[in-house]
């Protein structure tokens, strides 16, 4: 039994070598360019905090192994750094621990979907829902994470689709405007978000995902909703999915719809109030997927507004894009860009957030 026990605790010592080895390193995604240097987690791309939080969070888990809390926090700090193979190694220690904590099994899906493997995401949302009953929006969009029974379905990538990553890495550069939504449309779902949130007590202010306290990326707190939490507009946002949206993204990117994964949609409500004017350079999510946003307000209720691309492994040049109201503007989200800060009036727009197998396999290449 002793040897057991040195076996047990040899075999964590080692694991927890190699993660320290990675939480204090970073894993820049591919095809990014000009990356700020040497303070990565200013611009909130890497969550964590740096070295010293890195080394907190790995001596707490060595002072208490058996802690879940521990290695989730782990694994999520190593989700921010780009280290998803380490991020999944610990977030799974800590399922392994705590079988019902399904904040760890919610962020395992997270990274285990960052690296292009949808049916082990897919199945650690379900276990997070059978745990707390609470379906995760991730499983509520149509495409690949609509599964069930749905005729609209989603697959992954066939064994005879042969994935082209030269033309893949050239299509990532490109950014595109594609019309989604009527003038009607738009303002309907912005009367719709607003009927919601006035029902609920107000609009929320998110922390941005991996954006840890102290980074500039944590003073943005732009009043937000999940499409998934207001179900006309989600039965909206399906539709359009369905006819409009995951098509163009094939267009654009060569991806098949069925394919693409959206996981993340929400409303951003943008002023000239400090702090809601809109979001300083930054990649969308962990910098490894798709991402659209559409312009729902009239352009004249509000001043300034657009979206900044600094320049890039694809061009040398800025550029100012200014989508008319019910366009989506859409690109990698692995593309540094910023708000046009909001300088007046209110401005909504729908931002998504959407996964494909391939482009995991692509950040390897």
């Amino acid at each position: 039994l002793r040897a057991s026990h040195r076996c047990r605790h040899s075999s964590i010592a080692c694991m927890l070598h190699a993660l320290l080895s990675a939480a204090c390193s970073f894993k820049l995604p591919a095809l990014d360019l000009k990356l700020p240097s040497p303070s990565l987690a200013e611009d909130g791309r890497f969550g964590g905090g740096g070295y010293a939080t890195a080394l907190r969070v790995c001596a707490d888990v060595l002072s208490s192994p058996n802690d879940s809390g521990g290695w989730r926090e782990l694994g999520t700090l190593l989700h921010g750094k780009g280290r998803l193979d380490a991020s999944a190694m610990a977030l799974r220690r800590a399922t392994q621990i705590e079988p019902l904590d399904s904040e760890a099994h919610v962020a395992l899906a997270e990274v285990l979907r960052a690296a292009g493997r949808f049916e082990e995401a897919f199945t650690s949302l379900r276990t997070a829902e059978a745990i707390d009953g609470r379906p995760n929006q991730a499983l509520c969009y149509a495409g690949y994470g609509d599964r069930g029974g749905s005729s609209r379905g989603g697959g992954a990538t066939s064994a005879t689709d042969a994935v082209d990553f030269d033309a893949l890495a050239r299509r990532v550069g490109e950014v595109w405007l594609t019309e989604v939504a009527s003038e009607e449309e738009c303002e309907w779902v912005i009367a719709t978000a607003e009927e919601h949130n006035a029902a609920k007590g107000g609009w929320a202010c998110r922390q941005p995902r991996f954006a840890p306290e102290g980074t500039v990326a944590n003073a943005v707190r732009a009043p937000d909703m999940l499409v998934a939490d207001e179900p006309r507009l989600l039965a909206w946002l399906n539709e359009k999915c369905d006819h409009t949206i995951l098509p163009a993204l094939e267009a654009q990117f060569g991806i098949p719809a069925r394919e693409l994964w959206l996981y993340d949609t929400f409303l951003l409500k943008f002023s000239g109030t400090p702090g809601e004017s809109g979001l300083g350079v930054h990649v969308d999510d962990d910098g490894f997927g798709l991402s659209f946003n559409v312009l729902l307000s009239d352009p004249a209720d509000f001043e300034g507004g657009g979206t900044r691309f600094p320049p890039n492994a694809f061009s040398s040049e800025e550029a100012v894009y200014t989508p008319r109201r019910g366009q989506m503007l859409s690109h990698y989200g692995g593309l540094r860009h910023a708000s046009v800060p909001c300088t007046g009036g209110l401005r909504y727009i729908m931002v998504g957030f959407v996964r494909a197998e391939r482009l995991g396999e692509l950040r390897l290449q």
